[in-house]
């Protein structure tokens, strides 16, 4: 499958560059290697502070902190000096998976399969000669904290938004452990694929 081997290449080298969220590494390797399955993009989830130049403007926001782990008060606070123009969001986002199914009926187990592993948000839709699923999580927040360079909240907003938007990223990446187990069993019933061990080897990982 072309797309396949396309979509590894891709990751390989970016697990090379040191592009892919570490704490998912593991877990993006077990669902490639499951025959008639690959990943186009993931996030292992994150927290920050953004400042978007309009509301909804996301191709010219720019992140002032992004982690993929809890953020300190001081890394929140020390990050807004940073502020320019536009409005400043904290935000907290859950892990997101992007996966291709070769066929409908692997495209419904996958569905399934993120359900049952405390995705409420899995979805997926019928593409040109593909059915991308999307596994995603609930737990997103947005708080406000100020415009165009002011910061219009206090320290103790700032780090009780701080505190919750770290809160919900760990609830949401508690459920990583149960995803991992379900993709195992589902790589038990549809095997591996010969395509992904290729494509491991010549990249020596």
């Amino acid at each position: 499958m072309k797309a396949k081997r396309e979509a590894l290449i891709s990751l390989f080298t970016a697990m090379r560059e040191k592009k892919v969220d570490e704490d998912i590494v593991e877990l993006l390797m077990l669902i490639n290697s499951i025959r008639g399955v690959y990943t186009t993009s993931s996030c292992s989830g994150r927290v920050g502070i953004i400042e978007e130049p309009d509301l909804g403007a996301k191709p010219l926001s720019r992140w002032l902190i992004k982690e993929h782990r809890p953020i300190t008060f001081e890394e929140a606070k020390e990050s807004l000096k940073k502020a320019q123009r536009g409005f400043l969001f904290l935000k907290s986002q859950p892990p997101i998976f992007h996966i291709v199914a070769e066929s409908f009926d692997v495209a419904k187990k996958l569905h399934e399969l993120g359900l049952a592993s405390g995705f409420k948000y899995t979805t997926f839709k019928a593409l040109k000669e593909r059915i991308l699923i999307e596994i995603n999580g609930t737990e997103y927040l947005t708080a406000p904290l100020g415009k165009d360079g002011k910061i219009l909240v206090d320290d103790e907003y700032l780090m009780f938004a701080v505190e919750l938007g770290n809160t919900m990223l760990m609830r949401a990446k508690s459920r990583l452990p149960r995803l991992k187990e379900n993709f195992e069993k589902l790589r038990d019933e549809l095997g591996e694929d010969e395509l992904f061990q290729e494509i491991k080897t010549k990249f020596q990982c």
